[in-house]
């Protein structure tokens, strides 16, 4: 009798028979690939499963399944450090979110484990022919050999370097890249420019005062430059511009701007700690009312939580600007214009207040209808990546919504990046680990 872990093949299989076979075969090898498809709102390939018939048959059964079962959690891995949770911050987002959960996320995770079972066991591709195996390895070495290439040929987004998914080089690379991280540096509190310490060293703020933290913007020091140019041309004041530091992800990016403290999300960071002397409690004190927005799931990132930590308990999500429009990408969400305008009006008739903004749109892979509506600015001004058009189209339209209301009175804008594009990270493009910011005012009397 077999064992469960092997199985025998016909030696009268031929490629043309059984053509159900085939069928069956080449669905359970899109399987992942119709996972992360569905995930992330796209049409993306993987193509490592490919490889696996063609090797099962030379390898041992029970090494083969256990290779199977590594490769799944590979694909796990891939999926969450596509959203910027990597497994260092694991314990992190179990233990914020415990109970917490929206009842549509659970169903998710049991459907994504219910079809890697399905991927795991059910195996059609043991009915084919060596020859149609050999075709198939041949098929996925290609896509694989391909993605890996483009880098040398291009250095833009291309669709083949977005769209091909290769998650097990993905993962040691990320997994290596965290090993080689020096995170003691970073955490702690920063004397680096952020918005908090703007607020705690300035002499005065005026009545309105307006955050907007960038997903994904990076700039050179050149392309900053050209920015700073373009919003001055039309007559708004500039009162500093520059780089800060930067590490992690958006997360990590919020509570470094508002509480001016970096953070490891390997455990749950005792915001009791500092949250006191964070921006939200700060301005608060002093009178104002706090506003945040975002225009994506409260959950994700567990930002409900979060925000309600360091203070924003007035906070509008996704579910709560749902009369606005929807714009496409990896997490399609509220446009950031459309964010954007409606925050700007909703501080226009308060007599004192603090406006928090996260924007959504410039998360890569951006989609590309969102290059189609470039604000009045930055048009000329050379873009390295599509991520960088969208952030600059976010930066833009704040600017364009604050010139135009000038019944807000004196406002100051700070707008900063998180973090820089993934797909630009630490490349001679941008200066390394560094985001831009932007102090502006506007409607203020010099």
């Amino acid at each position: 009798m077999n064992s469960f872990f092997s199985y025998k093949e016909s030696p009268h299989v031929y490629f043309f028979s059984g053509k159900t076979v085939y069928i069956r075969c080449f669905l359970w090898l899109l399987l992942p690939s119709i996972v992360w498809s569905f995930a992330f709102g796209g049409f993306y390939f993987c193509a490592e499963p490919f490889v696996f018939p063609y090797l099962e048959k030379r390898i041992n059964p029970k090494f083969s399944f256990g290779l199977k079962v590594l490769w799944i959690f590979i694909f796990l891995i891939a999926m969450l450090a596509s959203w910027n949770i990597h497994p260092a911050a694991y314990h992190f987002y179990f233990s914020i979110l415990t109970g917490e959960v929206p009842f549509q996320v659970v169903v998710a995770c049991i459907v994504f484990v219910f079809l890697m079972c399905i991927f795991l066991y059910l195996t059609p591709y043991r009915e084919t022919s060596t020859g149609f195996k050999k075709n198939i390895m041949a098929v996925g070495v290609f896509f694989i050999v391909l993605k890996f290439m483009m880098p040398f040929f291009d250095q833009g987004d291309s669709l083949i370097k977005k769209n091909i998914i290769a998650s097990s080089p993905f993962v040691v690379k990320m997994l290596l890249l965290d090993a080689q991280t020096n995170d003691k540096k970073f955490l702690g509190s920063t004397n680096s420019p952020t918005f908090l310490n703007h607020l705690t060293s300035a002499r005065e703020i005026p009545a309105k005062i307006v955050l907007l933290v960038v997903e994904s913007w990076g700039e050179s020091e050149a392309s900053l430059s050209e920015v700073r140019k373009s919003i001055r041309h039309d007559g708004v004041n500039i009162i500093e511009a520059g780089f800060t530091d930067y590490h992690g992800s958006t997360l990590q990016g919020e509570v470094r701007e508002l509480c001016s403290q970096y953070i490891k999300l390997d455990a749950r960071p005792n915001f009791s700690s500092f949250h006191e002397n964070c921006a939200p409690a700060y301005m608060k004190r002093k009178g104002y009312e706090v506003l945040g927005l975002h225009g994506y799931l409260q959950m994700f990132y567990a930002r409900k939580s979060v925000w309600k930590e360091l203070g924003i308990t007035n906070a509008y999500f996704q579910k709560n600007l749902s009369q606005l429009k929807t714009c496409p990408g990896r997490f399609s969400g509220i446009c950031d214009e459309e964010l954007i305008r409606y925050g700007i009006d909703l501080i226009s008739e308060k007599n004192k207040a603090f406006l928090y903004m996260l924007s959504l749109s410039s998360h890569e892979p951006v989609a590309s209808s969102m290059l189609d509506t470039p604000t009045q600015y930055f048009r000329s001004i050379h873009a390295a990546s599509e991520s960088q058009i969208v952030a600059r189209n976010a930066v833009g339209t704040l600017v364009a919504a604050l010139s135009n209301k000038p019944q807000l009175g004196c406002t100051q804008a700070y707008v900063v990046g998180d973090h820089q594009p993934p797909s630009m990270g630490n490349s001679d493009q941008l200066r390394a680990h560094q985001v831009p910011y932007i102090l502006m005012s506007f409607h203020c009397r010099s």
